[in-house]
């Protein structure tokens, strides 16, 4: 899949169900996009034109980034953009079986 498809998808999943962050996705873990040291920054965060990037010390017991800035998805890479829409298609998922219940 392109890219430009990859993004697409993404912001049509955003669009019909809203932002969202990692911890609403029952089993997804934060996406690496990179490390220096000790630091580590993961996207956790997910709007309809970029995402946020936290900032985390591994060596830290406080599970508080130290920082954060955002990213746009055409900014990402390919690789990183396959994880986030395998994670926003868990959360359309659990959107829909929600949206049945409701119903």
């Amino acid at each position: 899949m392109q890219k430009r498809t990859i993004i697409k998808r993404i912001k049509s999943i955003i669009e019909n169900y809203g932002t969202f962050s990692i911890g609403e996705v029952f089993g997804a873990d934060g996406i690496c996009v990179n490390e220096m040291g000790n630091l580590v920054a993961l996207v956790e965060y997910f709007n309809s034109t970029t995402v946020e990037v936290n900032i985390y010390d591994a060596n830290s017991f406080s599970s508080d980034p130290i920082d954060d800035y955002e990213l746009t998805y055409e900014e990402l890479d390919k690789d990183t953009l396959e994880q986030i829409l395998f994670i926003a298609e868990m959360y359309e998922t659990d959107q829909e079986k929600t949206l049945k219940r409701i119903a």
